[in-house]
């Protein structure tokens, strides 16, 4: 079950996961490091990095993302 109640929408797991793969669909075929993703995403929505790990950890469950030694990139994209 995935939080949607008791929590502000900056912080759900579902809103954060979406701003993921806007920035990797707008850098299609660039790989990102995870560092870079919970920089440019606790800038821009100022939320903590448990939050955005959270997220990514959702998102590879689910089959939204992988990763390899380059970085991470959308699922299907290699």
């Amino acid at each position: 079950m995935l939080p949607v109640k008791g929590c502000s929408p900056k912080e759900n797991i579902l809103v954060i996961g979406a701003y993921i793969i806007k920035i990797l669909k707008e850098d299609e075929g660039e790989r990102h490091s995870s560092e870079k993703i919970i920089k440019n995403i606790s800038k821009d929505l100022a939320i903590s990095e448990d939050h955005v790990i959270l997220s990514l950890d959702w998102l590879y469950i689910i089959n939204a993302l992988s990763y390899d030694e380059r970085g991470i990139y959308l699922y299907g994209i290699d």
